[in-house]
């Protein structure tokens, strides 16, 4: 609420703090200040068309999706980890922890970022497939 404050005393224009009112939760800030702004009905417009499991079963290129099961904004229903799932294109790996940005290894060196890690070496499964020599030079 701070940042938003702030944004609407440089931009008034914009940012009308004077009809915002309480807010006291996430749903009421994407209700009364995402959705207007980002061109969505309300909140419910908003997550239902932000919504990547609407989609998550015609993704068709490789695609990594690293989920933290204990991420407390990120959520998957059921059915929608049943769909990437069953989407040859899609490798899902769950962790039981990580939080919403804290993949942390407790290993030392490169691999202490967990996530940047993963993808890369993900990436360069895709790289040595197209170049069955890359990576062979140290590069």
């Amino acid at each position: 609420m701070r940042r938003y404050r702030r944004k609407a005393s440089l931009y008034p224009h914009i940012y009308g703090a004077d009809y915002v009112g309480p807010i006291r939760s996430l749903r009421q800030f994407d209700h009364k200040i995402v959705a207007p702004h980002c061109g969505f009905r309300d909140a419910d417009d908003y997550y239902y068309r932000a919504a990547s499991a609407r989609v998550v079963d015609q993704i068709a290129v490789p695609t990594l999706i690293l989920r933290a099961v204990d991420d407390p904004f990120v959520r998957m229903l059921p059915e929608t980890r049943a769909k990437l799932l069953a989407n040859p294109h899609v490798l899902l790996v769950e962790t039981p922890h990580g939080g919403h940005c804290a993949y942390l290894s407790r290993d030392r060196g490169e691999d202490i970022h967990w996530a940047e890690a993963s993808v890369v070496r993900y990436l360069m499964q895709f790289a040595r497939a197209d170049n069955p020599t890359a990576g062979t030079d140290g590069s």
